[in-house]
């Protein structure tokens, strides 16, 4: 059952970093209709990984505060996300919050998979 969980989280995270990078492009070119189903594909994915992550958080790392920051720190890659294709959709500066949320989720994959202790 863990190894769902994780799969199913992993898999979420990777789905999540490409709906980003198409939904921003397709509300920056004008397909607005098509970046709105993007996105909301994209907050499926969102749901995905606060559940899977917050069942393996509490199940498997309650005493590793690593986890807990990156928990936390995923919550604002959403966050992030959600201003950066807002913002898009509004054809309104969106670019330092698009590149934040990218770098923000690479450093939140790299403390998942322990490369950043």
């Amino acid at each position: 059952m863990s190894n769902a969980f994780l799969e199913a989280h992993v898999g979420s995270w990777e789905v999540a970093f490409i709906l980003l990078i198409v939904g921003y492009i397709l509300f920056r070119i004008g397909k607005e209709k098509v970046g709105n189903i993007v996105h909301m594909f994209l907050r499926v994915m969102m749901v995905i990984v606060v559940v899977t992550g917050a069942w393996m958080l509490f199940k498997f790392h309650t005493g590793d505060v690593l986890y807990y920051v990156k928990g936390v720190l995923g919550l604002f890659v959403f966050g992030l996300m959600e201003m950066a294709l807002g913002r898009a959709r509004r054809q309104e500066a969106s670019t330092g919050f698009f590149v934040g949320a990218l770098a923000l989720m690479v450093v939140v994959i790299l403390i998942g998979y322990r490369v950043i202790v």
